[in-house]
């Protein structure tokens, strides 16, 4: 694996030394284990023997992740000097003091070599990761739903990707009415309440008004739950109650026409020894209203701020953003999204990440789901408050209504 044009942000050997490069500073990383950890380990070998330094991989499973992030950096242990960190972690890491201030490092050449390019990172990554103008983590890695749906099919019946609501509209109900549908994650829980966030900006609104109040019965708010009570109406048969695997199971075989799943599932579409449909799908942001919108679900790279070796640990965070990085690890694991936007549209990636494109035009206006200290109580009761919606015709602007009273003296 060739990371050379990566050396920039480190000390690197001579080109005509034949000696390995010496350092005495050790990392040691925090993250979540699984395939993409083990991709990333190569990619961390390939830094210490560029660079000398030696890394700690601490890969543990996701569920024990936090509280041992949380339990290290609380302490003051200097134990981690590199995190990965969630958008839903990023404020209590940040409001605990726990995570360094990037501002001025992703200015220095020094720290992240001539090349690295800050503006191409997507703008709702950083913000993201942005708390009161400063910078505490380099947005990574990205899952967003979309939009899937076999291209031969759609044409054949005169449509092409749905792109507004009326579009979509339209043809789950021309699927519906020839014996199929459209599958949809309408089961009760947090694909729903997904969905709602992304739709609610397509309609260029939020949860909450501009004074951070929330804002449920807003004509806005009524008019995507609307939405997602009339597209429900023309799903594929048991697939209010789905979640994003099983939509992606009845695309993968063909007995969805269209659907909306998520990006982690989408090399399953793409395998043409487990897919039916390999090579003919097409993807597209989730329908809007007024303007093109996606979800993000990230990880970034923090700097914890007990770091022995803060600087270091900024380059090697600096090294794994870097635009060869990412596309190495795209190429080893194509469900890996960058929040590089010239990756968007390369094509050795777009060969095997199809999506990508799509993806670029749906993170133009990215959008998280309530990350406020009390957001769980909220999302808890949206995804109870639209499942009935969907499920047993319930009115969206009652249903809203009930939320608003019980819970706006808590925002």
């Amino acid at each position: 694996m060739a990371l050379t044009g990566l050396t920039a942000c480190s000390s690197t050997p001579n080109d005509s030394s034949t000696e390995a490069p010496q350092s005495d500073v050790t990392l040691t990383v925090s993250r979540w284990a699984g395939p993409q950890a083990d991709a990333q380990q190569k990619l961390l070998d390939e830094y210490s023997a560029e660079t000398g330094v030696t890394i700690r991989f601490d890969a543990i499973d996701y569920g024990q992740l936090k509280q041992k992030q949380t339990l290290n950096m609380s302490t003051k242990t200097g134990e981690y000097d590199l995190v990965y960190v969630p958008e839903a972690w990023v404020g209590e890491y940040t409001d605990a003091g726990y995570l360094a201030d990037l501002t001025d490092y992703v200015k220095d050449e020094s720290l992240t070599g001539a090349d690295w390019d800050y503006a191409d990172f997507n703008k709702s990554g950083i913000d993201v990761y942005t708390r009161d103008d400063a910078l505490y983590a380099l947005p990574y890695f990205v899952q967003t739903p979309l939009v899937v749906f076999d291209k031969d099919v759609l044409k054949k019946a005169g449509f092409e990707a749905p792109k507004t609501w009326d579009d979509i509209l339209e043809v789950a109900k021309y699927f519906k009415e020839q014996g199929t549908g459209i599958a949809l994650p309408y089961r009760q829980g947090s694909a729903i309440v997904n969905i709602m966030a992304v739709l609610l900006a397509g309609n260029e609104t939020d949860f909450f008004d501009k004074d951070g109040a929330l804002d449920l019965t807003n004509p806005k708010v009524v008019q995507a739950v609307d939405f997602i009570k009339e597209l429900g109406q023309y799903g594929l048969e048991g697939s209010n109650g789905w979640h994003w695997d099983e939509v992606n199971k009845a695309l993968q075989f063909g007995q969805a026409p269209i659907g909306i799943t998520t990006s982690g599932l989408f090399t399953a579409l793409e395998d043409a020894d487990e897919s039916n449909v390999a090579g003919k799908l097409g993807y597209a942001p989730i329908p809007y209203s007024k303007t093109p919108a996606g979800l993000l679900q990230t990880w970034g790279w923090g700097v914890t701020a007990d770091s022995k070796n803060p600087e270091e640990a900024f380059k090697l965070a600096a090294w794994l953003t870097s635009k060869t990085a990412q596309k190495e690890m795209g190429t080893i694991d194509p469900s890996f999204i960058s929040f590089r936007e010239s990756l968007y549209t390369d094509k050795d990636l777009t060969a095997n990440a199809p999506w990508l494109p799509a993806v670029q035009e749906a993170l133009a206006k990215g959008v998280t789901v309530p990350l406020q200290t009390n957001a769980p109580a909220l999302t808890d009761a949206l995804s109870v408050g639209l499942s009935g919606v969907v499920a047993n015709g319930e009115d969206p602007k009652t249903m809203l209504q009930g939320i608003q009273d019980t819970l706006v003296s808590q925002f």
